[in-house]
């Protein structure tokens, strides 16, 4: 049956989230990190359960909240729904009462693996904008913590913290004040070098700490950026931006997930204090 029979006619095709990664870690390996339970608390969810068989169940367990208990906690389970060993992983993924699929694929590449993540069967109506970008935005920067944990961090343990600020400046300001060597110099760190670009190389230097080096891993300006830092402790830094109505302020959500040779707790960064020193700095701005 076509599509627009199906679906109605003048709907939008369905859309997918798509991203490929070069990882140095042979197939088997990045196989082994999407599929195995153990392995995947250690860099993707807060639980997880996986049967990697046709038919068998998935189902992962997130912390959007680590400190409010249930409320704080999203699930999401599905079925394989197709499998290849070393290879290839297809699960079903119901998103708000839509069937959809989500692939893993892993191919030789050089000294290492292409990963794959495909996430199709989106709906391309105006009302699912932003769930496909949330969804997307997720994803692209899932991709990159896996590549981190592979190469960086593997058999480390995560932890993560969330902060919140909202901020007297707009998105676009606000992008520039993260993302470039001025604005880090402004509020993070005491010298920065910033190649503002996607994969842009990143230092931060401060006076009583390692200095920490590291890529811009996700660049989607004025709206989500993610940071990689890659230093004895790897860590991702995700920053989330939306403008609240009326304009003139926004508000910054960001998600510090840190990796730990073992169960202890990694030395906590300061970013209610980095956050504060934005919150003026952008202050003096306005007024000035």
């Amino acid at each position: 049956m076509p599509i627009d029979e199906r679906r109605g006619m003048g709907l939008e095709p369905d859309r997918s989230s798509r991203h490929s990664i070069g990882i140095h870690a042979a197939p088997a390996e990045v196989y082994h990190a999407l599929t195995d339970p153990g392995t995947l608390c250690r860099w993707f969810a807060a639980e997880a359960g996986l049967d990697a068989r046709a038919g068998g169940e998935y189902r992962w367990v997130f912390e959007t909240a680590p400190d409010a208990g249930d409320e704080g906690r999203v699930e999401s389970a599905g079925t394989v729904i197709g499998v290849s060993p070393g290879e290839l992983l297809r699960l079903s993924a119901m998103v708000d009462g839509q069937e959809t699929e989500i692939e893993f694929r892993c191919e030789p590449w050089r000294d290492g693996t292409l990963f794959t993540l495909t996430h199709s069967g989106l709906p391309g109506e105006e009302s699912w904008d932003a769930t496909f970008r949330s969804i997307d935005q997720g994803w692209a920067s899932e991709t990159q913590t896996l590549k981190l944990y592979l190469e960086r961090a593997r058999g480390m343990v995560r932890r993560s913290t969330q902060h919140e600020a909202r901020l007297p400046a707009t998105a676009e300001d606000l992008f520039e004040c993260v993302s470039s060597r001025a604005g880090l110099e402004g509020w993070l760190a005491e010298r920065a070098a910033a190649d503002g670009a996607p994969g842009g190389e990143l230092r931060l230097e401060w006076p009583d700490r390692p200095a920490v080096t590291g890529h811009f891993a996700v660049w989607d300006p004025d709206r989500f950026l993610v940071m990689t830092w890659e230093g004895v402790t790897p860590a991702v830094v995700r920053l989330w931006l939306e403008e609240v109505e009326g304009g003139g302020e926004t508000l910054l959500s960001l998600e510090h997930r840190q990796f730990a040779p073992d169960a202890s707790p990694p030395a906590p960064f300061d970013w209610p204090g980095a956050l504060r020193r934005l919150h003026g700095m952008l202050s003096a701005r306005a007024a000035g």
